[in-house]
């Protein structure tokens, strides 16, 4: 990870700070944090393929535990900045290896049984700035989610080097993906897993950043929050208590944030930290740019948050409160989404009790989703209105040897696809893991298929977007409630053992919305509902039991071994009632700087 992007500053009048002492030029103090964060629902389709809002700054001087209560506490990070003259540089790496082993990843077939593969993931960080003032940071993921071995046919797409395994010659680049293996493309059960073409490189994060004398200016590809947060997610480090992150959330953004409140203090009482105090940003986004010669097809996004933060306060400790508004629109489809919500966590009793929650709404109005849809059901293309809902509550109390965990999630689910009804379902970001198995690969599954055949029905009748790609939950947790208690034993300062036991209902009854609009034949549709395995709608999803061995090795290698078991309810069952118990395995090793 790199040291500049978890350790930014606002100057917000720098002119009138002391002159830092020259050691502080050397190496920046270590856990300094700032977000300005957008967070994304894919609901409303492929060209508006989120709802967006402003999870602002989590900002927190580092102390040993993690800086929010849902987040893991990587091992130090020291921020080294090795200079050169006026320039100083930062640089980071991680390379993971995982093994992924589902059995069965359908719960509902004869086929799709056993899921296993190896893959990848190298990422590269670096940053560059004239006297810590005037920055350009960069990060990249190499080879993310590439299978291990030479994986395809040969002359295909992915083409593999041999045209023989037993000739196997140098790997390729291909990941593992939901894809057509049947004889019909419209139907969800002529997919399952095969492997995709994959990008060898991602760009993450690409911006310029400079502390003007009133604040902070960032321009560019840059986070769309720092944190693990119910709408979005930064990808950086380690901080799932399960599972591992992959990209993370990015926007393309011009961030102003500052101290508003300091210019009114006399000169001896400014307080230009970034880890304390009232902090208020402002951002514009550009989401879409589907036609240069046309503004109007742009999707475009104005946000407004505000946080505050105290080290320590008359109740506790690393106090953080930040609150939100973004505003998106395009001209196309209508398209009017407020988002709002925000973010309270705070430490009691000497650290060992912490608590935190966190919540984001998204509200307004958009013909996208109906204009699609009309190809499939023939109702009018009327604007709908969007309410979605999502938040996650956590209480955990830490000692030295133990610790005691409860989690509750909540994601509103839309239990009525037709047009005259509210967009309701809130997906959280897909690296903000709940669970291993459940959530992450099973529902993952299942909605895929459904996506994918739904993408080309869609396709063939000429719809002009298609929101059926957001069926695919991609492993985020979506209309949902859960209670996850949690427990960690540290037998020693190297080893983690966890066990957690994850309950999950649908607010809504779990639908797949295309074969249910498809299956209509009268005025109404709830006689007409069916799941992503054409079984009848139902709420509970199952229990899961999660489990994780860590061992960490000189604070720069981690060696994980997690396992899962799903016991599914009747929400994953098909026409006959039938669900099988499922299994997870997988291991990896992540070396990191």
């Amino acid at each position: 990870m790199c040291a500049t992007e978890r350790q930014p500053r606002i100057d917000a009048f720098p002119s009138l700070e002391k002159k830092p002492e020259p050691s502080r030029l050397v190496v920046v103090s270590r856990g300094v944090q700032l977000s300005i964060s957008i967070s994304l629902a894919r609901r409303l389709g492929a060209r508006l393929t989120a709802l967006a809002t402003l999870a602002l700054l989590s900002l927190s001087a580092a102390p040993a535990h993690a800086l929010e209560p849902w987040s893991d506490p990587d091992p130090p990070n020291e921020g080294t900045r090795w200079t050169l003259g006026d320039f100083g540089f930062r640089a980071g790496a991680e390379y993971r290896a995982q093994f992924v082993y589902v059995n069965p990843v359908s719960l509902n077939s004869e086929k799709d049984r056993e899921l296993s593969w190896l893959e990848h993931r190298l990422r590269l960080d670096a940053a560059v700035d004239y006297r810590d003032k005037v920055k350009v940071v960069f990060s990249t993921d190499v080879l993310d989610g590439v299978l291990w071995g030479d994986n395809g046919d040969f002359g295909g797409n992915p083409s593999s080097n041999a045209g023989t395994n037993v000739a196997t010659k140098n790997p390729n680049v291909s990941r593992p993906c939901v894809g057509l293996t049947g004889p019909n493309p419209l139907d969800a059960n002529s997919y399952s897993y095969t492997v995709c073409p994959q990008d060898p490189l991602k760009v993450r994060k690409a911006y310029g950043e400079v502390a003007l004398p009133f604040g902070l200016l960032r321009v560019g590809r840059q986070p769309v929050n720092i944190g693990t947060g119910v709408q979005a997610a930064d990808g950086d480090g380690r901080a799932n208590r399960f599972g591992v992150a992959r990209t993370g959330s990015v926007v393309d953004r011009i961030l102003f944030a500052t101290k508003p409140l300091e210019a009114f203090k006399p000169k001896g009482e400014r307080n230009t930290s970034a880890s304390e105090g009232l902090i208020l940003a402002l951002a514009y986004d550009r989401l879409v740019t589907d036609n240069p010669e046309n503004l109007g097809q742009s999707v475009n996004q104005w946000d407004t948050a505000v946080r505050f933060l105290a080290p320590r306060y008359a109740f506790g400790t690393d106090l953080l409160l930040s609150a939100y508004h973004a505003y998106r629109w395009d001209a196309q489809y209508h398209t009017r989404i407020n988002s709002v919500g925000g973010r309270l966590t705070s430490r009691f009793l000497h650290n060992h009790l912490a608590a935190g929650l966190d919540v984001g709404a998204n509200l307004g109005t958009t013909e996208e989703v109906a204009i699609a849809y009309q190809f499939i059901n023939s109702d009018p293309a009327v604007p709908q209105t969007v309410r979605q809902i999502g938040a996650r509550g956590v209480v955990r109390w830490d000692e030295r040897f133990a610790s005691l965990y409860l989690e509750a999630d909540y994601a509103s689910g839309d239990p009525d696809p037709t047009a005259g009804t509210p967009l309701s379902q809130f997906n959280f970001s897909e690296d903000t893991n709940v669970g291993l198995l459940l959530f992450k690969h099973t529902i993952a599954f299942q909605s895929a298929r459904s996506s994918a055949a739904a993408v080309e029905t869609l396709r063939r009748l000429g719809a002009p977007t298609f929101p059926a790609e957001s069926i695919a939950t991609r492993g985020a947790f979506t209309n949902a409630f859960a209670i996850f208690p949690q427990f960690d034993l540290h037998p020693h300062k190297t080893v983690l053992l966890r066990g957690g036991v994850l309950m999950a209902w649908a607010p809504a009854r779990v639908i797949d919305p295309v074969a249910s609009l498809q299956r209509r034949d009268g005025t109404t549709i709830q006689d007409d509902l069916v799941n992503f395995v054409g079984g009848k709608p139902a709420s509970y999803y199952g229990t899961e039991l999660d489990g994780r061995v860590q061992w960490r090795y000189l604070d720069h290698f981690f060696f994980d071994l997690e396992a899962a078991v799903l016991f599914p309810g009747a929400a994953l069952q098909n026409q006959d009632g039938a669900a099988v118990r499922s299994g997870l395995v997988q291991t990896r090793t992540t070396f990191f700087f």
